[in-house]
């Protein structure tokens, strides 16, 4: 299969290679505290419109040092990503947001 150089401008130019609005996972690896926790779920709260309708996996690791907090929800743009990712990994707490 080849590509003509009209679809692979068009695939250069396109910010993102989702199709929104899609559903869409967000990892995040951070500190146990309390106040953490409540930060992260108050960011999604703030983007998400339906926010009763993510789907939040929370595990604690094996020595209790850290949590994972997995979100999974209906992106609706790049935009929307991009808020909660910069909101969440400026947060000093956590570690990791994939």
């Amino acid at each position: 299969m080849t590509v003509s150089e009209k679809d692979l401008e068009a695939i250069q130019n396109k910010e993102t290679l989702f199709e929104f609005p899609c559903q869409f996972p967000i990892k995040i690896m951070a500190n146990p505290e309390k106040e953490t926790t409540q930060f992260i779920l108050n960011v999604f709260e703030k983007y998400v419109p339906e926010y009763d309708k993510i789907d939040f996996k929370i595990k604690e690791s094996k020595t209790g040092k850290y949590i994972s907090i997995t979100a999974i929800f209906e992106a609706e743009s790049k935009e929307q990503l991009d808020k909660i990712y910069k909101d969440i990994s400026g947060h000093s707490e956590v570690h990791m947001v994939l």
